[in-house]
């Protein structure tokens, strides 16, 4: 490392490192956060929350580490202040997600498809998946420094759960809740399973004439005038087949006529199907006539449902008339069509239907489809019989839950949108048909009903001994599980459940998964603890996205790694690893592109706490956070070495003295840090209360930038520098007691280098840290209001002054006399005034009353935010070396162009003449 010698003196020469050493201060960082997860407190409230728990499908990343952040701040705040934290950390084995990662490991590796391999062997490969990503991930979590109860770590896939699952699945199908059903679900043909109608698939927008998106248009014979046709436009020509009416607005007097009439199959001409008159057919688009197919899509079931006596009568069989599997391809149903993939099956029908004279062209459409999220498959309603959740009496107890303020929502927009999702009362389809995941716990003998049991031996009880007796081979939806974290964590279903209370303080997650998992958390917790609500408090942060607003997404390449940033990766290795990923050809083609575009240099390594701070900067209550991660966490590494250097001068500040030496009075810079201290620890614990870290952190970071280091430090400097001892010993008193407390609470955010810095600052042992907090509430008689109000006016004059500076092109050298106007100028101004020399080369000859005009040989400006101006005289010599030509040319530009806008200008172009004039003379 580069050194330089701080401090050198007639007492004392100390070596340190230059700047900022992460290595130094991330050393040993296991067990730095191993002391930060103790709980110290002895009598403290104790704190409960869990870490959303992420997929073991692969590691983290930004969006995790956004999570980590908030959470361990919030535990690191609670311990700090004497309470007991148990921040528990678990791992979801994301049913669909995890089986899905591993069939493409598998196909990539060792040419093995699932269907190859027995339950027993693929769910072995998913242990091994799981148990690999599992201690990756907690690597990374330590490394990020996230202080959590490993003791009590949890997983939805061990024993525990598997327990809790069964007893919640039977319960609820003993009260009812639970129960199987031939209904329509969302179906992915390349995963061959359902899945849910919220969660799994993500929609894409279509437009133009796209194969997914344009309308075909048919002509349907109407049976009682041979003659006559009804146009029916439809994006889903394929299933024409499962087709069980027609139907038109009540309204729409273009079909008036044909209601309630038959009309011939154009495909099927034996078959012949009602026409149905529907308020939610919408008669402007297409051509307001819509054919219902109720097998394959839910706006036609919910139409179909309501017309169902009419229908019946025509075909009994309506009810499930489907005519494509669950592979995808067409069935008996479709005659010569059986056995097409259903989009060669769309082409094919297409081109029967304009053979036959039947097919009148195609309409422009805009729309959405529904895409499996873990395959890019487009989704298939099918029938299918499944196990189903009734949520109606659940969720309306979660509504109530909320509504009585039982359960706080933050931020408070976010209430809304849990009601929406809380309303839906669809029933919940928990059935998926894979292999990794919870079996349902559901027996059947032979040909007999189902019969729900905890166990195969209350199966076996129930069948006899002697029945061959055989398992749902389906699994439960992975949010199944993963809704009774709450209830698991607090022990049950065993003896030491105690519902007298919240089973966590605080839930903590992104609003993405706000219906998905919270709100089935509130309805499952209640239900099963009669009536306890799982947490008592709901934070959601926002969902990182890059720059341009873009998701987060492996295939866009802007997908990142924590520990990239924290220990820095080349281009080279970041395109390496995309280039060994599964990601198909053309995802992998725009991904390379991506990060050859994004990171032209990689990232720079800049270390946990750099990354932290990166995160923090933003507003975590917005819906999207847009992260600049590189530029972001670069200036987070140039706040560690503003931070370094801070301890470094409070270093050289100790060395200028031999001795201690007491401090019988102080500077006015010295109270008015110490106030500005005060008032920054109340507002941070008050943030940090409120569980808004970011708002805290915003406060401490501006306190340590701006007033510390660029008002308080620099003007200290002179005296540093030309060693007057009396003030020397002020500064540094003042400097310990400003520190100490300022880099405890600088933990909570970037613990590593706050620990690093405090220990070395103050010859403190490892932890230490811990048990220095000071409450806020003590620093109160620090807090001089008045003396803080002349210090911002002083500081405006500050801020005018460099403005000056800049615009004038002046050098730093220069230095300024003027006078004050204002008519509220108290006496602490007064000991502050000197300040302005150290700052800016400022003196202050003269303060007067407030004047508006303008002193002659003085340049007068304002004081903003303050009814004060400030006038300036430079010296003379200077002055006219200083003041460049070209600056001159630059303000009689500006006064010209002023002249030529509206007359609101008049203003503006008296200020640049005085300016003008005021160069010149």
């Amino acid at each position: 490392h580069i050194t330089i010698k701080i401090g050198a003196s007639k007492y004392q020469v100390r070596e340190h490192v230059l700047s900022f050493d992460v290595d130094a201060v991330t050393k040993r960082y296991d067990t730095r956060t191993g002391w930060a997860a103790a709980n110290y407190g002895n009598n403290g409230s104790v704190f409960r929350m869990v870490l959303p728990p992420p997929n073991v499908t692969g590691k983290l990343h930004l969006g995790h580490a956004l999570t980590v952040t908030i959470e361990d701040s919030l535990c690191r705040h609670h311990r700090i202040k004497g309470g007991v934290a148990q921040w528990i950390p678990g791992f979801d084995h994301a049913g669909i997600a995890t089986q899905s990662v591993v069939e493409r490991h598998l196909w990539k590796e060792k040419a093995l498809r699932r269907d190859l391999l027995s339950r027993e062997q693929f769910v072995e490969y998913c242990k091994q998946w799981s148990e690999r990503n599992s201690a990756a991930i907690r690597k990374q979590l330590e490394i990020l420094g996230a202080t959590l109860d490993w003791q009590n770590s949890y997983y939805t896939l061990d024993n525990s759960f598997s327990s809790a699952v069964s007893l919640a699945f039977v319960t609820l199908h003993r009260d009812g809740f639970i129960y199987r059903d031939n209904r329509l679900v969302n179906w992915c043909c390349h995963l061959q399973t359902s899945l849910s109608d919220q969660v799994e698939p993500c929609r894409c927008s279509v437009s133009n004439k796209s194969c997914n998106s344009c309308s075909a248009r048919r002509k349907v014979l109407f049976l009682k005038f041979l003659s006559m046709f009804i146009e029916v436009g439809t994006t889903r020509p394929e299933t024409i087949f499962a087709d069980v009416a027609l139907a038109v607005h009540p309204d729409d007097e273009r079909y008036s006529q044909f209601i309630g009439q038959l009309v011939r199959h154009p495909l099927l001409p034996n078959r012949e199907i009602p026409v149905l008159a529907d308020e939610m057919v919408q008669k402007e688009k297409g051509t307001g006539a819509l054919k219902v197919t109720p097998c394959h899509d839910k706006l036609d079931w919910e139409i179909a449902s309501r017309h169902w006596e009419q229908i019946l009568r025509q075909d009994s069989t309506a009810k499930t008339t489907s005519c494509i599997d669950d592979h995808g391809r067409l069935t008996q149903q479709a005659g010569e069509f059986v056995g097409l993939d259903r989009f060669d099956a769309r082409i094919r029908v297409i081109q029967q239907l304009d053979s036959l004279g039947l097919f009148s062209g195609t309409l422009k459409h805009e729309g959405q489809i529904s895409l499996c999220s873990r395959t890019g498959d487009i989704i298939e309603p099918r029938l299918a019989e499944q196990w189903f959740l009734d949520t109606t009496e659940l969720y309306t107890n979660a509504v109530e839950a909320i509504k009585s303020r039982r359960i706080e929502i933050s931020p408070s927009n976010q209430e809304q949108r849990l009601f929406d999702w809380l309303t839906n009362k669809d029933p919940w389809c928990l059935s998926r048909q894979l292999l990794w995941g919870h079996r349902i716990p559901a027996f059947r003998s032979e040909n007999s009903p189902w019969f729900v049991a905890n166990s195969m031996d209350d199966a076996r009880e129930h069948f006899g001994k002697e029945a061959v007796i055989v398992q749902d081979d389906d699994v439960l939806d992975t949010w199944f599980s993963s809704s009774l974290i709450p209830l698991v964590m607090a022990g049950w279903p065993g003896p030491e459940f105690n519902p007298s209370a919240p089973l966590l303080n605080v839930l903590e997650t992104g609003w993405d998964i706000l219906g998905f998992w919270v709100a089935r958390m509130i309805a499952m917790t209640i239900r099963l603890s009669n009536g306890q609500v799982p947490f008592s408090r709901v934070i959601l942060h926002g969902l990182i996205r890059d720059t341009s607003g873009k998701k987060m997404s492996k295939s866009l390449g802007n997908v990142i790694d924590p520990l990239d940033v924290v220990y820095g990766i080349s281009r080279e290795k970041m395109l390496e690893r995309i280039k060994n990923s599964s990601l198909s050809e053309d995802d992998m083609a725009d991904a390379l592109s991506s990060v050859s575009t994004r990171y032209p240099k990689g990232i720079s390594r800049c270390g946990p706490d750099a990354l932290r701070f990166a995160l923090l900067r933003h507003n975590l209550f917005s819906s999207d956070i847009l992260l600049d991660v590189v530029d972001l966490s670069a200036e987070g590494y140039r706040f560690c070495n503003k931070l370094w250097n801070m301890v470094a001068y409070l270093e050289s500040v100790n060395e200028k003295l031999c001795s201690s030496r007491d401090v019988d009075s102080y500077h006015p810079a010295d109270e008015w840090i110490l106030s500005r201290l005060a008032d920054t620890l109340i507002q941070v614990d008050k943030h940090m209360t409120e569980h808004t870290p970011h708002l805290a952190f915003a406060v401490l970071y501006k306190f340590i930038l701006g007033s510390f280091c660029d008002v308080y430090i620099e003007s200290t400097k002179r005296a540093v520098w030309e060693a007057d001892l009396v003030r020397i010993a002020q500064i540094r008193t003042t400097m310990s007691r400003v520190v100490q407390p300022t880099l405890v609470q600088l933990s909570v955010f970037m613990p590593f280098i706050a620990e690093y810095l405090y220990e070395r600052a103050f010859g403190r042992e490892p932890g230490s840290i811990y048990f220095d907090f000071v409450k806020p509430s003590f620093f109160k008689f620090y807090r001089n209001t008045e003396l803080e109000y002349e210090m911002d006016l002083l500081l405006e004059l500050v801020n005018v002054v460099r403005s000056i500076r800049q615009q004038l092109q002046l050098p730093s050298a220069m230095s300024f006399t003027g006078a004050l106007h204002s008519d509220n100028i108290s006496i602490e101004f007064f000991r502050l005034s000197p300040i302005l020399s150290d700052l800016v080369k400022l003196d202050l000859s003269d303060v007067t009353p407030f004047v508006h005009d303008v002193l002659p040989g003085f340049m007068t400006c304002p004081v903003p935010g303050h009814k004060a101006r400030l006038s300036l005289k430079m010296q003379y010599l200077l002055y006219l070396l200083c003041v460049k030509p070209h600056v001159i040319e630059k303000y009689e530009k500006k006064a010209w162009q002023a002249r030529g806008v509206a007359s609101g200008a008049d203003e503006e172009v008296k200020r640049l003449q005085s300016l003008l004039e005021q160069m010149a003379s």
